[in-house]
């Protein structure tokens, strides 16, 4: 669009003396530094708000509007009007029987109809837009819309806000700005502008009487919530949800979202934590401008690029699974989640970025949030069925005390066979991942009373949804359950919280985990290191793009960090500073090394037994030396196991054949050079594997005893 080239105040001021005349500067090129926020009348709150601490208060905002009756009057009026006029028409509807047959009429209606209501009704139906059990799916398309047609309010205004809010004139700032907003929501609208002494930027500014509208409006919809929830209750409608905690917990989010501070912090956060992550450069939010934004004014860099949706770039699938990977992070490790994951607010950047925009609106997960819900998954996928009711109450599914009523219904049976298709190979790519969380839905709607559908998990379905139909634009085989493998399956394997531990243990073993004859299933071993080795290969190649005896090199110190590396724990209080830490291994190496020796150990019996001295002996077997079913059963596994990942190791041989010979020998020495780095590692996880081997004997050895004093 077209942009407003603008002088300095200086330059106005000097300009308009020279010419001798009062003449009307327009206000955006007449204010200076003087008259901007270091006046009092920028400067000072108004005595009376309805948030005087600038977050949600429902008692002070009641306050606040009791003492304004005209205005709640006129308001509710407003709404009355607009809200019954519709409800009357989906009452005919349901009389008539047309309710399907309208459903198209009535969300294009329920959409204009939320836009003539403003900020907090439009904020409303973008919420509602990713409710599959609220609303039909017509319904649902139409309120997309509220994402990208929101109405904008007049620019003039927008430079009054700019200016009190930064205290300078907008051509202060700005060389040059948009003539009109490149973009409209909710909240605020943006403008494209280029600062005097900095890059080209985006500037979001908020709307005017933000608090008082968005706070009238809480304030009418928190008295209607009691008079609604009876009617609802003597109705018998099925609804038993606290309406006046939904709008109060609602609030709390919305009201946040006025004070554009919060929202840089947020983007701040997220840039931090991903720059720890090997998701580093490929991701990140705009950087702000901080010397430039406040409350209601937010500038951040300006991002060239495109809607993620609408790029026809070749890596579109690859951002895709970077955009997975960078959601997944938020909710299973850093624990803040970007809550309004609309098309819209994802960007494919002219670098081959993805950029994430839209700070405002967050939810925040712990880490015993992050550990439950890959446990709860690990439970699920390998059948391992005794936890799962104690885990959907750690999660919030189920209330707690409500576990029993859980395992008499069919509640976890559904959930495996949605979470099972997780791991369904090529089966996943047919999957329909909004059927999937209908599903998990559909509970909620049969056992009510047992399971409900946690406020957190309806973003998690959002941000699936929108990746998935991303993704199937570009490439028809496109799978987002699939893309969630690699980054669950190198938590599973890299993680050493003790909750990850037992996940780990859980989805190889299954239900068989705590027993001393489990064995592997390879299946879910082959996922794990298709998954690991998925993630690794698709993170490598987001950064600097290394040769191939360095790619080697790194994977070789990531497979030694894993499996020989201990964990370090301080000594023991008290104990003196020169005291050498505690080594422990890890819990994947703990979990291979019980495995080597169950392996070597059956190897080693079979191999004894098979010499022709043992062999044609009569009398008792001795298990000190003579295999059993269990070691059949464990060499059986081992081949099958083999079985499965040979190709991929065939694969990767043949990809280093065809280098030159020069390179191969490069490869050579960095793998030695790294692994003898690990020398004193492999040392004592040799020594951990004689241990368990020994103690593997002495075990059987004194079952031989106690059978022949018998």
């Amino acid at each position: 669009g077209a942009s407003r080239d603008l002088p300095s105040s200086a330059a106005v001021v000097a300009l308009a003396s020279a010419a001798g005349a009062g003449v009307a500067v327009r206000r955006r090129s007449q204010r200076t530094k003087g008259s901007g926020r270091g006046s009092a009348a920028t400067r000072v709150r108004a005595v009376q708000t309805p948030y005087p601490q600038g977050v949600y208060d429902p008692v002070a905002a009641a306050g606040y509007f009791q003492a304004r009756p005209l205005a709640v009057l006129v308001r509710a009026l407003q709404l009355m009007t607009e809200l019954g006029g519709f409800g009357a028409k989906l009452f005919i509807d349901k009389q008539t029987g047309s309710s399907e047959a309208n459903a198209v009429t009535r969300g294009g209606e329920l959409t204009g109809m939320l836009t003539r209501l403003g900020p907090t009704f439009i904020k409303i139906g973008q919420a509602a837009s990713i409710r599959a059990d609220l609303l039909p799916p017509a319904y649902l398309v139409s309120l997309q819309e509220l994402q990208d047609r929101v109405p904008s309010f007049p620019t003039e205004k927008a430079d009054e806000i700019i200016e009190a809010e930064l205290g300078l004139a907008v051509g202060e700032l700005f060389v040059k700005i948009s003539e009109k907003p490149i973009a409209s929501a909710s909240l605020g609208q943006v403008y494209r502008a280029t600062m005097r002494d900095g890059p080209e930027v985006a500037v979001k500014v908020q709307r005017p009487g933000m608090e008082d509208i968005v706070a009238l409006d809480l304030y009418l919809l928190r008295v209607g919530a009691d008079p609604l929830q009876w009617f609802l209750r003597v109705t018998n409608s099925g609804v038993n949800s606290d309406l006046v905690g939904v709008i109060d917990t609602w609030g709390e989010g919305f009201v946040g979202e006025l004070d554009y501070r919060k929202e840089a912090q947020n983007a701040r956060d997220f840039q931090k934590a991903i720059e720890e992550t090997p998701l580093r450069g490929a991701v990140f939010a705009p950087p702000v401008i901080a010397s430039c934004s406040s409350a209601k004014v937010l500038t951040t860099e300006w991002v060239d690029g495109e809607r993620l949706e609408l790029s026809t770039a070749e890596d579109v699938t690859k951002l895709c699974f970077v955009a997975m990977t960078t959601y997944l992070t938020m909710l299973l490790e850093t624990g803040t989640l970007h809550a309004d994951p609309h098309p819209g607010n994802l960007l494919r950047a002219s670098d081959g970025r993805l950029c994430i925009l839209d700070w405002g609106l967050v939810t925040t997960l712990s880490k015993d949030f992050h550990v439950a819900y890959i446990e709860h998954i690990a439970h699920l996928v390998s059948g391992d069925y005794e936890p799962v009711p104690s885990d959907l109450v750690r999660l919030g599914f189920v209330p707690e005390g409500k576990e029993q009523d859980v395992i008499n219904s069919d509640v976890v049976k559904v959930l495996a066979d949605v979470y099972g298709q997780w791991s369904g190979g090529g089966g996943a790519k047919a999957v329909d991942i909004q059927a999937l969380f209908n599903g998990i839905q559909g509970l909620s709607d049969r056992y009510g009373n047992i399971f409900r559908v946690p406020p957190y998990f309806f973003y998690i379905a959002r941000t699936f949804v929108v990746l998935e139909g991303i993704g199937l634009s570009n490439d028809p085989n496109y799978s987002v359950i699939s893309e969630c493998l690699p980054y669950v399956s190198q938590r599973m394997l890299s993680d050493n919280d003790p909750g990850i531990a037992r996940a780990l243990r859980s989805f190889v073993y299954g239900a068989q985990k705590d027993s001393p004859s489990r064995l592997l299933d390879p299946e879910r071993i082959e996922n794990l290191t298709r998954g690991m080795s998925s993630y690794t290969l698709a993170t490598s190649g987001l950064n600097v793009q290394l040769n191939p005896a360095k790619e080697v090199a790194r994977l070789t110190d990531q497979l030694s960090e894993m499996l020989l590396r201990d964990i370090e724990e301080a000594g023991s209080e008290g104990s003196s500073s020169s005291t050498s830490p505690t080594r422990r291994p890890t819990p994947l190496q703990d979990l291979v090394l019980d495995e080597v020796a169950k392996v070597a150990g059956a190897a080693a019996r079979r191999a004894v037994w098979s010499l022709p001295f043992f062999r044609e002996r009569e009398g008792p077997r001795p298990r000190t030396l003579a295999p059993d079913e269990q070691d059949h059963k464990a060499l059986d596994t081992l081949s099958r196991l083999v079985e499965k990942l040979s190709p991929r190791a065939e694969l990767l041989l043949a990809q280093l054949r065809v280098l030159p010979l020069q390179e191969q020998q490069e490869v050579a020495m960095e793998v030695l050079q790294r692994l003898w780095q690990y020398r004193e590692d492999a040392f004592r996880v040799g020594g951990r594997l004689m241990a368990k081997l020994v103690a593997q004997g002495l075990r059987r050895a004194q079952e031989d005893l106690t059978a022949a004093g018998r």
